[in-house]
């Protein structure tokens, strides 16, 4: 389903993206190089080794625009391979809403949820570590809470280090 919420959050730092596959809102990506004849335009990686984990983590967050009204629905959007999106830079203190479906795992309220390896999503965390190994992004789980028209389970995020 992969719906997001952007609750509070610096609207100023923003990333053009490009992906080989399919990249849906909620999902948290690395940069990688600029697109060849591009400006502005970067490539998305994965962290791929527990060293990836120290590297900076955006979110991904593109405006919902669906040009097929049979589409249409924030449960449907996604970015096709290839299209360009927008990332956010996550600060402290940044507040996001993400359905379950995007995060591994059971979330639990005041614990945290963290990026892993070769995935796009989040995954819960007891202590804040991906296994045994820091991250450069920790988001703390603050409560439980609905999105969507159909009230698919969700969780708001804080986050405590970026």
């Amino acid at each position: 389903m992969a719906v997001i919420r952007l609750d509070k959050i610096t609207g100023g730092h923003l990333e053009s993206i490009r992906h080989t596959a399919v990249l849906k809102n909620g999902h948290f990506v690395q940069l990688g190089s600029l697109v060849s004849g591009e400006t502005e335009l970067y490539t998305v990686e994965t962290a791929q080794v527990a060293a990836d984990l120290k590297k900076e983590f955006l979110l991904h967050a593109t405006p919902e625009v669906m040009a097929d009204p049979r589409q249409a629905g924030l449960k449907h959007f996604q970015v096709e391979a290839g299209e360009a999106g927008r990332a956010y830079h996550l600060v402290k203190g940044d507040v996001i809403t993400l359905t379950a479906d995007l995060i591994d795992g059971t979330p639990v309220v005041d614990q945290f949820v963290v990026p892993q390896l070769n995935s796009l999503k989040l995954e819960a965390s007891p202590d804040g570590l991906q296994g045994t190994d820091e991250t450069s992004l920790v988001l703390e789980v603050v409560r439980k809470t609905t999105l969507g028209f159909d009230n698919a389970d969700a969780f708001q995020l804080r986050v405590i280090k970026a």
